[in-house]
């Protein structure tokens, strides 16, 4: 019958269409040319985050002099004058006592590598694999040191321009940095806006507390440091507390970096010099994590040990040495985007016990 042959007949089958509107291949292909950028940018982008954490710092500092009646203008000019002439003054007093180090340290080279070695016993472990080390640098030899020299000028060259890159990227921003800030302000609603500028207060306190309190303590190493090795007549002492001082923004990593070269140049001067030199750095690490840290820093980084440790290790992994720098600030702003941004996703009470939690632990804030 013609009915029951049209019925068992099998319908064509249908064909799938996917439709891509142009706008999307638009969309990916922006955001791989921002992911390219990103990934062409990222040093410069690491410098300029550094550079954002000394605006912030001269930011508070130029506002300190504008709520004494110093007018805008003025308080910026004095602040940058002052930035300038601590840093001259500073170069002007250490770099030619480092200069002056470095070719005393050369010409004694061969003289202190002997007193060194001589501490140990001839054949021993120890001794064979610092002789070892020595003799494959061919530090001994003067051709070989001014390898040594061209090639720590470079290192020293390229991180004296990071540094004046970061000096000036900071000035611009804070000269600039508020207008910068609203205009990128007016691409968010006013709720938003509104949080983005409570935000932006609460880790300005963070990052300001962080870095004048490294500045102190970090001059604090450095000074305890000298006095001690010039005390002990430890050779390149000048050189050995800057270094200290320097390594100490890297917390626990930065002791032990620095120690162990102290403790090896003071190997020269006798065995009994070098436990002296590392039980004093020991006693000092100490009386800084316990003492000093907790009275600069005040109740603006609440970091436990641990959380400093990892997230340490969590930015050197990431980004290096700005990593490491960025991570305690970062970490401690952590409760404050919890409390602005996140509190709404948590569940009920999270946040405040969050809170509560940190106020047992290190007290509240001011």
């Amino acid at each position: 019958m013609p009915g029951a042959n049209m019925s068992s007949e099998t319908p064509p089958p249908r064909r799938l269409e996917i439709h891509i509107p142009p706008i999307t291949f638009l969309k990916v292909g922006v955001a791989l040319l921002c992911a390219y950028a990103l990934c062409v940018l990222y040093p410069l982008l690491l410098l300029v985050f550094l550079a954002l954490f000394l605006a912030v710092t001269l930011h508070a500092f130029v506002d300190w002099l504008c709520a004494r009646g110093m007018k805008r203008w003025v308080s910026l000019w004095v602040v940058i004058g002052g930035l300038w002439i601590v840093l001259g003054v500073g170069m002007a007093l250490l770099v030619p006592a480092l200069v002056d180090q470095a070719a005393t340290f050369s010409r004694n080279f061969p003289q202190i590598r002997e007193d060194l070695l001589s501490q140990f016993p001839a054949g021993g472990s120890v001794r064979l694999s610092i002789e070892h080390l020595l003799d494959n640098s061919n530090w001994h030899e003067n051709q070989a040191w001014f390898g040594h020299c061209l090639s720590a000028g470079g290192i020293a060259l390229n991180g004296i321009s990071e540094i004046a890159l970061v000096l000036v990227i900071a000035l611009y921003l804070l000269i600039d940095g508020d207008k910068t800030y609203e205009w990128l302000l007016a691409f968010f609603s006013p709720l938003h806006r509104s949080k983005l500028r409570l935000t932006s207060r609460e880790i300005s306190k963070v990052i300001f507390g962080y870095v004048t309190g490294q500045v102190i303590t970090s001059v604090l190493v450095m000074i305890y440091t000298y006095i001690v090795l010039s005390v002990l007549r430890v050779p390149g002492a000048l050189t050995l507390a800057i270094l200290a001082g320097v390594l100490d923004i890297l917390p626990i990593l930065g002791f032990i970096i620095s120690t162990v070269p102290a403790v090896m140049v003071a190997m020269t001067v006798s065995p009994k010099t070098a436990v002296v030199v590392l039980t004093l750095y020991l006693l000092f690490q100490l009386f800084e994590n316990y003492f000093i840290v907790p009275k600069v820093y005040g109740k603006n980084l609440r970091l436990s040990t641990l959380t400093v440790l990892l997230g340490l290790l969590a930015g050197v992994l990431i980004a290096g040495i700005p990593g490491s720098l960025a991570t305690l600030p970062i970490n401690a702003s952590y409760a404050a985007i919890e409390r602005i941004w996140l509190k709404q996703f948590l569940r009920d009470g999270v946040s405040e016990k969050h809170a509560s939690q940190m106020d047992e632990a290190f007290g509240g804030q001011d």
